[in-house]
């Protein structure tokens, strides 16, 4: 592998992205409010992978091996859905293994480090899942799995309005507009 370009990351992380929207798995059985800010989550994801692989020289040669490791992200999102859609119709034993698979992913995309869950998280999940939403589950899971050492967030899909709030104009003087 040779050192990666900014160009070459960037295009990276488009066919990472282009795997993750093409997954039906991804964002079945969510809702779309459930499914746009997770999606959003795994395109940020996407572009933060490819920029951490390639600074590790870990970043595929070719479009068809990072179109894979794309894929082992779309995996781990899947994971999250199942977690969030699947959780009353499966049991604490399945629901464990698929914590113990989206452990497994995570620390294959990104390294040892790589943020996973506790067997106390999984267990404190478990015991309180029921009470909650499949947003605020999701929103909870995939804040849990953010790596420290992000990107900026993705910008919104198109036509999409940004999660960010916008800064107000400060107050102007007496007598004066904005603008002028």
């Amino acid at each position: 592998m040779t050192s990666r370009t900014p160009e070459d990351v960037e295009r990276a992380a488009r066919l990472m992205q282009d795997t993750i929207v093409s997954s039906e798995k991804v964002r079945d059985g969510l809702r779309d409010d459930e499914a746009v800010p997770f999606v959003e989550w795994g395109l940020t994801r996407a572009r933060q992978l490819a920029a951490h692989l390639a600074a590790a020289n870990r970043l595929a040669d070719d479009d068809e091996q990072i179109a894979d490791q794309g894929y082992e992200l779309a995996r781990l999102m899947t994971r999250l859905n199942w977690l969030v859609t699947y959780r009353h119709k499966k049991d604490a034993a399945w629901l464990t293994r698929t914590f113990q698979m989206v452990n497994q992913l995570s620390r294959e995309l990104y390294g040892e480090e790589a943020p996973t869950f506790s067997d106390e998280e999984i267990a404190a999940w478990l015991a309180g899942h029921s009470a909650r939403s499949n947003a605020d589950l999701l929103r909870d899971l995939i804040a849990r799995l953010t790596p420290p050492d992000s990107a900026p967030p993705a910008p919104p899909l198109p036509g999409r309005p940004s999660a960010a709030p916008q800064e107000p104009d400060p107050p102007l003087p007496p007598g004066e507009t904005h603008g002028s």
